[in-house]
């Protein structure tokens, strides 16, 4: 038997990937996230004084990328880390026995639904935001405007990209809750270290993922001395990438 090639490969990985409850739920929380903090965000700018920006509501509508992110990152460690768990991955395996093969499916069909969750998930939290300012002098945030449209788009994007990170450490990691600390702790703890040098930190935080996302990705106007938004994406990509390779060269040299 020669196995399943990338094709049956990634159809198999799809079937897993909507079967199992935790994508769902991940990816429901994720969106869900997303909309709530652009409604609280509307509301709460409705009574502001002085009167909000297009730009400062969608800014700030799309905060909830900040726990979206945890939660696209966890289904991309799940959907590796769940085969292991339970054991199934040796099946995988024996189904499809070069391991490369395996990893690009995970990857593609991952990715793929991520980035799909991501971008409805940034949709949700731009719309929500304009529909709990609608009524008020707060000028609406057309998505004709482009720094408008790049910021959601661009927001979906680095979201699908967080879910392929977390993809890569669960294929280094093989457990799901260490895998799942060290992506929290890659998002969290080294913008906290750059925040203790203040305005010189920035020449290092604008590696960082989630001030990327914070204050170059996620905004209609980054703010200067980061990356332009797109570059902070490709970046984000390049991190993957980079972390997918090390989960590859690794699975090819283990023992499931």
């Amino acid at each position: 038997m020669n196995g399943y090639g990338f094709r049956r490969a990634a159809r198999m990985e799809w079937i897993k990937l909507r079967s199992v409850r935790s994508t769902w739920w991940l990816a429901i929380a994720a969106v869900v996230s997303m909309a709530a903090a652009g409604t609280g965000v509307g509301l709460g700018y409705r009574s502001h004084t002085p009167v909000a920006t297009a730009a400062q509501i969608l800014d700030n509508s799309l905060g909830g990328a900040i726990l979206a992110q945890l939660l696209l990152g966890a289904l991309g460690v799940l959907t590796v880390t769940g085969e292991y768990g339970t054991g199934t991955i040796r099946s995988t395996f024996a189904a499809v026995p070069r391991r490369r093969i395996v990893l690009a499916a995970k990857a593609a069909v991952c990715g793929g639904a991520a980035l799909a969750v991501g971008l409805v998930a940034s949709f949700a939290g731009y719309l929500s935001g304009q529909l709990a300012i609608r009524g008020t002098a707060i000028p609406a945030a057309s998505l004709g405007d482009p720094p408008i449209l790049r910021a959601v788009l661009l927001t979906g994007v680095y979201l699908g990209a967080t879910a392929l990170i977390g993809l890569g450490i669960g294929t280094i990691v093989r457990h799901s809750g260490a895998a799942i600390g060290t992506l929290f702790g890659l998002m969290f703890v080294p913008m906290i270290v750059a925040g203790l040098f203040g305005e010189s930190g920035i020449a290092v935080g604008r590696f960082l993922p989630l001030l990327m996302l914070l204050n170059s990705i996620a905004v209609t106007s980054p703010i200067p001395g980061l990356f332009a938004g797109w570059v902070s994406v490709l970046l984000m990509c390049g991190y993957a990438a980079v972390v997918l390779l090390c989960g590859g060269v690794l699975l090819r040299h283990r023992d499931a």
